[in-house]
């Protein structure tokens, strides 16, 4: 028999009415389903036009004291009880606006909303991001490193960059099309230099299909173990986006073209991300000094290059296979690769008289001198 909702029936089946009828247009279709849960186990039982606002108040209260499921010392954030509030008040106004219950009033209309916290504002060191992209590039699935280096040059989502599509890069526009994005319209990214090498040459590229075969539970989990593997607290997947959308705006993207990239609609919601590091404003204050016309941009040759490490016994030694003159040796990776970083920054800046430094050589292509060498990927800066 089928069910029709009236002001007199429980809250319970007209919750499972709603997910039956208008949560199941939605693409937030499963989220919605928890919700409806979560407001079903407390209110279930009460009949729908005796619902007073002390109930929902009482359920507000209740839900911000529940511990969190995966971190009992902590309490469920408050984004999650406001958009339950927000759900049962849309309730409401469908059982008005479209369920003939005209004469039934919003309960959550004039409660207090639960604040939301203020806005993340967790950004990559440039010693974290150099850490977290060399143990990516070690990593044994090498879906993380790129999936990774994407975040931090695209701001894509996480979402975003799982979904990606081998039919829906352009390589000869350097583009990435986004049919389906969070706020609902298409988005066309265009790829960095460091983002379509990545996609170009780190993965193997096809005609059509998706590009990563990771899903969104599994890059969850693999990003828990991996960040705690590398000792760096307090870090979250979608703080790369935090990460790229800054350094967008301080290469000197407006924040329009920032938008336009981000697929941010609101520029305060940008605002929020763009958690621009002072000390890069400094240099933003003095007037510059007229370059040479004829002189390259030093910048533009900061690349990374990919670097042999070879392990033996009582040392390390780093190459460079695009610059046969630059070894350093080290007693350990990590002080031979420090040393490498400064003497491969040395090498870019000498060359900086009008002689083109060498392309970075594709990781895939380098041959390894013994089963103990791998290849790094060594930035200048």
């Amino acid at each position: 028999m089928l069910f029709i909702p009236t002001p007199t029936s429980k809250l319970k089946p007209i919750l499972e009415y709603y997910v039956e009828t208008v949560s199941i247009r939605k693409r937030s279709y499963k989220t919605e389903v928890y919700r409806i849960k979560a407001l079903s186990s407390l209110l279930g039982d009460l009949v729908f036009n005796e619902i007073k606002p002390i109930h929902v108040v009482a359920y507000r209260d209740k839900r911000l004291a529940t511990p969190h499921p995966r971190d009992s010392t902590k309490t469920l954030a408050t984004s999650t009880i406001k958009l339950e509030l927000m759900l049962l008040s849309h309730l409401f106004t469908t059982a008005i606006t479209e369920w003939g219950m005209e004469d039934l009033i919003n309960p959550v209309e004039k409660i207090r909303k639960p604040k939301p916290p203020p806005g993340r504002t967790r950004r990559l060191s440039p010693a974290e991001e150099k850490k977290v992209l060399r143990a990516a590039w070690r990593h044994p699935n090498k879906e993380v490193y790129a999936i990774i280096v994407l975040a931090l040059e695209t701001a894509m989502r996480q979402g975003e960059i799982l979904s990606l599509r081998w039919e829906n890069i352009s390589w000869q526009k350097r583009t990435v099309l986004l049919p389906l994005t969070k706020n609902g319209d298409p988005r066309e990214v265009p790829l960095s230099k460091a983002a379509y090498d990545i996609l170009r040459n780190h993965m193997t590229p096809l005609s059509e299909g998706g590009v990563f075969s990771c899903t969104s539970n599994g890059l969850k989990s693999s990003w828990r173990i991996f960040v705690k593997g590398l000792g760096i607290d307090d870090l979250h997947f979608h703080d790369l986006r935090h990460c790229a959308i800054s350094s967008l705006l301080e290469r000197g993207l407006n924040t329009i073209e920032v938008a336009s990239i981000s697929g941010h609609k609101s520029m305060a919601m940008l605002k929020r991300y763009s958690h621009l590091m002072t000390y890069k404003l400094v240099a933003k204050l003095d007037p510059k000094p007229r370059a040479k016309k004829d002189r390259p941009i030093l910048r533009d040759h900061l690349r990374a290059y990919p670097a042999v490490v070879t392990e033996y016994t009582h040392r390390v030694d780093v190459d460079f296979p695009n610059f046969i003159d630059l070894r350093l040796s080290g007693k350990t990776a990590d002080q031979a690769i420090e040393g490498a970083q400064a003497n491969l920054l040395r090498k870019v800046v000498t060359l900086w008289d009008g002689t083109v430094p060498p392309e970075p050589s594709p990781p895939d292509t380098i041959c390894l001198p013994t089963h103990k060498s791998r290849v790094e990927i060594i930035s200048p800066i």
